[in-house]
């Protein structure tokens, strides 16, 4: 790979690699004049450089790899010489199954593939006809590879350069001919990440990295209570400060604005402001676990799956189970705190921003700033650290325009840790009550579920409002007890929908993570209680599903879950189906003195083909990670404000905490599914559930530290 930038109207940002820093480059218009843009998604110069598009945003996921090299693998472009360039807010690189430009759901691989593919296919079959009608011959005897066609019978050869502007003229196919997958020379290959080197060298441009010309630096802060608002400040104070140009008021706070970052949080740091104690100082987290126990026994309840007749079953049953389960509010902690370039003037609005959510941002900007859509350009960095749902959100792309604004100059506006953990919209805390009927061998024949949530899905969907008004129902909150792998008939879900002063949205791995954390530790129980082997005892209730099977056998095997193991030692097992991908995990804990040390993860998943091994192993153990800081930290609340304003609260995991990852896939013949956020939703449960097998005590709600255990 090459260069990675911004395609713009107004200039191009490109990073070079390996060695080159980023650096402003000419405005697109001269690019243009040199390259044909054959779709919206490729673009070809005369000297044969090939660039491609990416819409979706690399946050680590590898997707500017994975995506590029289906579309080029189509095309039979020369791979190693390929230009990225982040596309830009427009129709065309929407998501194509919801028709919504954002990046996020574990959608990827799963929306784009197809398109990609497409469009690959689809500008090979222009410069073929291009280069057969220069020879007169026919298209069916030309081929492409290595950013050149070929004409078989004769070994003629042209560079896609050669043709890009005849090809240009043509129609786009609406239904170009796929290669076979035997054609394909890079699916299924470990390709080396484009975003490494860059990435290790300094090179690779994050938001916080971007730069314009004459661009001034700004400050925030805002009060630290929920719904509190700015009751005082040293303006003047502030002003005297070397560098300081402006103090800036905005929502619930106020901006210093500087020539340099170091200035602006000097200036801030003068500024002195002071803010009430807000509408919620009685919220605490004491208070909120009261009132979701409370919700859970009284609710009222919407009741979006009813399967059966529970009522007769639960009524023949040997034996009911119910057993409560909790899970905290989750901070997205990113190790890039929220930024924004803006340059607002009165006729147009720019962005450069690290943003998960480019149309999004799109219509929040026209709503706040009274522009049309038309006139705001949202441009998401090249890079971005860390998202994990976070960055979908434009609150801060919004809060930077109206810094902007107020300055009438471009401006950068960063959030140090402290702002950026109060002004977080949290996973929100879940309970979930499990009632199940248990025959006379102890496995369930009837399952009633209780979910009550705050809202998951409103931030990052605001048009689901009304439905969610009208019916009381957050589908987000629901993944994991929407569709259960077991087989019981007589089944029925509740849900209710907690209403919270506290913001919450999408986090990775969304409901699934604490729906399926109660599920597979309710499993758990079930098969302690029934004297069963854990994974015999999901093994009998996953008759029928062989994909299912196949991942819980193999991480059994791989684990060696019938070996003997260690003295306070334990393995825990979860299995689930979520984002299109099968998983299965075994965590292997030890547990002496209360203190917990990890010594081994297994991982077996099933996500259709695997396009690139290497990558997709990343993104499974990086979320084994992830998971990991969920049974780890917590955000909790005191006088209605975050307790946990920076890392020496909110403690993620070390890598001496780190255990040893061992990860397979299978391909079991199924559509592709989503990677990015699958590992962290079985996690907790198979970690939850090896403390319990290493030390008998159970655990019905995260973190651990909660239960007097400490990770070592």
């Amino acid at each position: 790979m090459q260069t990675f930038g911004y395609v713009s109207g107004a200039l191009t940002l490109a990073a070079s690699w390996p060695g080159a820093a980023a650096v402003l480059k000419e405005s697109d218009a001269a690019l243009t004049d040199q390259a044909t843009a054959l779709t919206a998604w490729v673009r070809i110069t005369p000297a044969n450089e090939v660039t491609l598009l990416l819409s979706q945003a690399e946050i680590g996921q590898g997707i500017a790899t994975t995506l590029p090299a289906i579309l080029a693998d189509e095309l039979g472009a020369d791979w190693s010489t390929i230009n990225l360039l982040a596309a830009p807010f427009a129709p065309d690189y929407r998501n194509p199954r919801i028709n919504f430009m954002f990046t996020g759901n574990s959608e990827s691989i799963q929306s784009f593939h197809d398109l990609m593919r497409r469009v690959g296919a689809a500008a090979r079959e222009m410069l073929v006809t291009a280069a057969a009608r220069r020879w007169q011959v026919p298209a069916s005897e030309c081929t492409t590879e290595n950013s050149v066609i070929v004409h078989r019978k004769s070994g003629r050869q042209l560079t896609f350069g050669a043709v890009a502007r005849q090809a240009a003229q043509l129609q786009v196919p609406r239904q170009p001919k796929l290669k076979a997958n035997s054609e394909l020379r890079l699916a299924g290959r470990s390709l080396d990440r484009i975003d490494v080197p860059a990435k290790v060298d300094g090179s690779a441009v994050f938001g916080i990295d971007f730069a314009l010309p004459g661009m001034l630096n700004a400050a925030v802060r805002t009060a630290p209570a929920i719904g509190g608002d700015l009751r005082s400040m040293n303006e003047a104070a502030a002003m005297s400060t070397p560098g300081v140009v402006k103090v800036v008021r905005i929502p619930n706070g106020a901006a210093v604005v500087a020539d340099t970052y170091w200035n602006a949080r000097r200036g801030l740091a003068r500024l002195d402001p002071q803010f009430d104690a807000g509408p919620h100082s009685a919220v605490s987290s004491d208070s909120l676990a009261a009132e979701y126990l409370q919700r859970l026994s009284s609710g009222p309840f919407v009741t979006p799956i009813q399967a059966g007749n529970l009522d007769a079953a639960l009524a023949r049953a040997t034996r009911v189970v119910t057993l409560d389960y909790a899970n905290p509010f989750l901070a997205h902690a990113t190790l890039e705190p929220m930024n924004c370039v803006a340059d607002v003037t009165a006729a147009q609005c720019r962005i450069f921003a690290p943003t998960q959510g480019q149309e999004l941002a799109t219509y929040a900007l026209s709503a706040a700033l009274g522009l049309r859509p038309e006139q705001i350009d949202v441009r998401r960095s090249p890079y971005i650290g860390g998202g994990f749902g976070r960055r979908l959100v434009p609150d801060f792309v919004v809060q930077a325009a109206l810094i902007s604004r107020a300055v009438g100059r471009p401006v950068k506006t960063i959030w140090d840790r402290e702002e950026d953990m109060r002004r977080d919209l949290y996973r929100p805390a879940t309970m979930v009550r499990l009632r199940a009927g248990l025959d006379s061998s102890g496995h369930p024949v009837a399952m009633h579920a209780r979910v009550v949530s705050p809202t998951i899905i409103l931030p990052v969907a605001p048009n689901y409002a009304p439905m969610m008004e009208r019916q009381g129902f957050d589908p987000n909150a629901m993944e994991g007890m929407m569709e259960w792998l077991y087989d019981i008939a007589d089944r029925r879900v509740e849900f209710h929908l907690l209403k919270l002063p506290i913001p919450t949205s999408v986090l990775r791995g969304t409901g699934y993570g604490p729906n399926l954390f109660a599920l597979e530790s309710f499993i758990d129980e079930l098969a302690a209680l029934a004297g069963s082997d854990p994974y015999q005892y999901r093994r009998a209730l996953l008759r029928g599903n062989p994909r299912a099977l196949a991942v819980l056998d193999r991480a059994a095997a791989l684990a060696d879950w019938s070996g003997q193991s260690a003295k306070g030692v334990g393995r825990g097992i979860a299995i689930a189906h979520a984002y299109g991908t099968y998983i299965a995990q075994v965590v292997e804990a030890q547990v002496t003195n209360d203190i917990v040390k990890l010594t081994r993860v297994v991982s077996v998943v099933d996500c259709g083909r695997v396009l690139d091994p290497r990558i997709a192993r990343q993104g499974i153990e990086g979320g084994v990670v992830f998971g990991i800081a969920g049974c780890k930290a917590a955000v909790t609340f005191a006088e209605g404000r975050v307790r946990e304003e920076n890392f020496h609260r909110y403690r993620l995991p070390d890598l001496a905490q780190t255990p040893e990852l061992v990860t397979e896939f299978i391909e079991g013949g199924g559509p592709l599914g989503g990677i990015g956020e699958v590992s962290p939703v079985t996690v907790t449960p198979a970690l939850a559930n090896a403390l319990y097998a290493a030390s008998g005590r159970r655990l019905r709600s995260l973190p651990i530290g909660g239960h007097g255990l400490a990770f070592n």
